[in-house]
């Protein structure tokens, strides 16, 4: 990868883990139950994972879904090599997060930027840029402990710019 290309994405996930990071919630805070040792499953539309929460924000049709390592390692199969500046890929990851957006008239939105912040039950954080893939967009986490973790998002689609913030509790 070129190396203006590599500044211009890093550039891109300070921007917007710093945005992130100084952005109140605008949503709704349910949580939702989960475990961190899901089985593979896939819904009607073919989407694999498990949705773990939807929420509308400013118009826009939120749809979370958490997928375990093996039907993470399908869902990229054939974007192996891809580098993503800010995507997790330590080995620490035990999940992927998917987020699918729909607009007015229920409009696929694809050519946006999301990042997730996810502050986890002992207060550290993982901060990410997502990657557009099969309609969502999708990022690894690391969801190993016990407790309730903390999901902010922040979505934007040309000039609109979103927040969700949810609690996600692995038992």
């Amino acid at each position: 990868m070129k190396i203006a290309h590599r500044m211009a994405m890093g550039l891109s996930v300070v921007g917007l883990t710093m945005a992130l990071a100084g952005n109140a919630a605008a949503a709704d805070h349910s949580g939702h139950a989960g475990h961190a040792g899901m089985a593979p499953s896939a819904d009607k539309g073919g989407q694999s994972g498990v949705e773990i929460r939807k929420a509308v924000v400013d118009g826009y049709q939120l749809h979370y879904r958490l997928l375990n390592w093996q039907e993470r390692n399908v869902a990229m199969k054939g974007m192996e090599g891809m580098e993503m500046a800010g995507m997790d890929n330590s080995g620490k990851s035990t999940h992927h997060l998917v987020l699918y957006i729909t607009g007015a008239g229920g409009r696929e939105v694809s050519g946006g930027k999301v990042g997730f912040q996810v502050t986890r039950p002992d207060g550290g954080e993982q901060k990410t840029l997502t990657m557009a893939m099969g309609g969502g967009y999708g990022a690894d986490v690391n969801l190993k402990a016990k407790g309730s973790y903390t999901i902010k998002t922040k979505f934007v689609d040309g000039g609109k710019t979103g927040i969700d913030t949810f609690v996600y509790e692995v038992q």
